[in-house]
């Protein structure tokens, strides 16, 4: 007999034990009726096992993990890990609804939208900005849509609005948060355009980051699912709060569902960072039980220099398109201490 629900999670050795373990201590504390849901941790490379701390703190939890080698072919690419992971759920857990969530996710209350009527196979949010989206015909990054529609099939054009700048751009969804009917089949066939992609060399303009992301948004318009979007409560992306049209900007911690907080909690000034967010009101048992865990957790390891570290490199990474070789970051990382 299938259950109604169920969790998928990622955890790989490092910074991702301290994620996945406040992930799965939020949903056992925060999510009401779903706060039992079965939750799978999938460890999906070949390579050293988590520690034995956190499969003992796991098995407290009543969190499943598993190490088993499902990304083989492209182990050098870790975001590879999301749709190899969620077609072999979707093949072997008996659940009506699969929920894929990224590691760097904590809720705060009930999930209620994850149980999808029977009219809905999807539900997720939009990307965050524009990234490597295209606004249409006239965009520099419209080439590697218009392939990726030719290769996987769309026939129908969709678009979505932004969170950041509410620009309209080609369909593109957020892979950190998918609730899926398991019968629609959507995971696997995720899986097989995205090997399809991958053999075939069709890259983003910025490189390989992110592909998993966008096969996802185009399987889903060659499919013509209609994706459903989760309220802005969910997934938050609290570092991007100042930046959000305002219309969508949450004000109090106990209005959240779920946050989304990237590299937040990985630099020694998180605390700060949180501080910094305007109108935002962190006076909460919830946001005091966040901090706690942080800090239990051991999840801060690196100087902000690293964060200025990344910036530039992008920028660097953007010069080189006019044949700018700037190599300031190496500078940088020789004298700042991480």
């Amino acid at each position: 007999m299938s259950i109604p629900i169920a969790f998928i999670i990622c955890t790989e050795p490092g910074r991702l034990e301290g994620q996945s373990l406040m992930l799965a201590e939020s949903i056992r504390k925060f999510c009401g009726e779903l706060k039992n849901t079965p939750i799978y941790s999938f460890h999906p490379r070949v390579g050293e096992p988590i520690l034995k701390e956190t499969q003992q703190a796991f098995e407290a939890l009543q969190v499943t993990h598993q190490q088993i080698p499902i990304n083989r072919e492209f182990h050098e690419y870790y975001l590879a890990n999301k749709p190899l992971v969620c077609a072999y759920a979707e093949q072997n857990i008996d659940a009506e609804i699969l929920v894929f969530l990224d590691s760097d996710k904590c809720f705060f209350s009930e999930p209620k939208e994850f149980l999808l009527p029977v009219t809905c196979n999807v539900r997720m949010r939009p990307e965050y900005g524009q990234g490597i989206g295209s606004t249409g015909l006239r965009d520099p990054q419209e080439w590697y849509w218009q392939k990726l529609y030719e290769v996987l099939g769309v026939k129908r054009e969709v678009f979505v609005d932004t969170p950041i700048g509410n620009k309209r751009i080609r369909a593109y969804w957020n892979s950190g948060l998918i609730a899926v009917r398991r019968s629609a089949g959507i995971f696997t066939t995720w899986k097989e355009n995205f090997e399809k992609v991958m053999h075939l060399d069709i890259t983003p303009p910025q490189g390989i980051y992110f592909v998993e992301q966008s096969v996802l948004s185009v399987t889903l318009c060659a499919l013509e699912e209609n994706v459903e979007h989760l309220p802005p409560n969910y997934s938050y992306p609290l570092p991007l709060h100042n930046r959000l049209s305002k219309e969508i900007q949450i004000k109090h911690w106990d209005d959240i569902v779920s946050i989304h907080y990237f590299n937040l909690f990985f630099y020694h000034d998180w605390y700060g960072q949180i501080k910094s967010l305007k109108k935002f009101n962190i006076h909460s048992d919830k946001y005091q039980w966040l901090c706690e865990e942080v800090v239990r957790l051991n999840m801060p390891r690196v100087s902000v220099w690293h964060r200025y570290l990344l910036a530039v490199r992008r920028m660097e990474q953007k010069l080189k398109s006019f044949n700018l070789d700037i190599n300031f970051s190496g500078w940088i990382e020789n004298r700042a201490k991480f």
